[in-house]
This record gives structure tokens, C-alpha cells and sequence, in this order.
């Protein structure tokens, strides 16, 4: 239920402009903050469940258009939600016992043919991981002078350095 609670927090940017009783369709917009106030429209149809944004029919899931619309008529929203998303439906899932898998030396044995993976594809397992980012300008590095690790001075490193004493063991 924390989906609904988060989807119950936009219902103040939302606003019934026309409802139909008989047919429980309503227009609803939507008031977003992008450079100034824009007005988006969605049409719900309850007894359909369907809403224009899509989620309702695709989730079948109350999308926040949906929870404006019963809360605008004050219609209790719980029997719109599918009966998948229920605790019953859930524990129905692992009422079922799950089997272990046995020693592979009892498999049947493997007729028709067999799947070849495609090298090209495969994961570097060693080494370090290859990066993802796409770098521009702004992660650019400005690269410093060279310092010496013994006596700090800039231009040479710690095995060139002028003032390290070559005593040899």
C-alpha cells in the first residue's frame, strides 16, 4: 500500500473538471510546476478501469489520476485494486510446495540441439570493470606538475630525483 499512500500525495495538483455519474468517467487535470504552472488532461473511466496515462490498464493498479477521481466522489478505492496485489493472492503463490532440484547425474538425458553462447557477449571476468559514464568537458582533470616524493620539489619523481644520495649495498 505504500504505492497508494505515495500516489495519494499528488492528489492536491489534481482537479475533477467533468464527471459523468452514470457512466463513472471523469476529466481530470493535472496542475504541474515546470517553468510555471502547465495543465495536463486525463480522462478515467472507473467502471472500465482505464485511465489515460496508461498505469491503471497496465498495473491494473490505482494510478494517482484514479485516486483523485474516488476521492473527488468520495468512492471507496479498495475494490478497484486487481485481487492479485492482495496478501491472499500473494501467500496463494507458496501454498505449493517447491521441489528441489535434483543431482544432475539423475537428469534425463539431453536430445536435440545444444545452446552455444556468444563469446562476443561475454563479461572480462578479471581486471577492473570497465566504466559507463560518457565524460565531458566539465569532468575533465587539470593535470598537476609532477612533485617528488622526498624532497618535494616539482618536475621529477622520487626515482629521478636529483637530491637522492646513490648509495649502492
Amino acid at each position: 500500500m505504500a504505492a497508494i499512500d505515495k500516489n495519494k500525495e499528488s492528489l492536491p495538483m489534481m482537479r475533477v473538471t467533468h464527471y459523468d455519474r452514470r457512466a463513472s468517467v471523469f476529466s481530470m487535470e493535472e496542475l504541474e510546476l515546470v517553468d510555471g504552472w502547465s495543465q495536463t488532461s486525463y480522462r478515467v473511466r472507473l467502471t472500465e478501469r482505464t485511465c489515460d496515462c496508461g498505469l491503471l490498464q497496465s498495473l491494473h493498479y490505482l494510478c494517482h489520476h484514479a485516486l483523485a477521481a474516488c476521492a473527488a466522489e468520495s468512492i471507496e478505492w479498495g475494490h478497484f485494486v486487481d485481487p492479485v496485489y492482495t496478501m491472499a493472492s500473494v501467500f496463494r503463490v507458496y501454498e505449493r510446495e517447491f521441489l528441489p532440484i535434483p543431482n544432475e547425474k539423475m537428469w534425463p538425458p539431453l536430445y536435440g540441439a545444444r545452446l552455444k553462447p556468444n563469446l562476443a557477449m561475454k563479461r572480462k571476468a578479471s581486471g577492473r570493470p570497465v566504466s559507463t559514464q560518457i565524460r565531458n568537458e566539465m569532468d575533465a582533470i587539470d593535470c598537476a606538475e609532477k612533485r617528488c616524493g622526498l624532497c618535494h620539489g616539482e618536475g621529477h619523481t622520487r626515482r629521478g630525483c636529483p637530491n637522492e644520495s646513490h648509495s649502492d649495498p
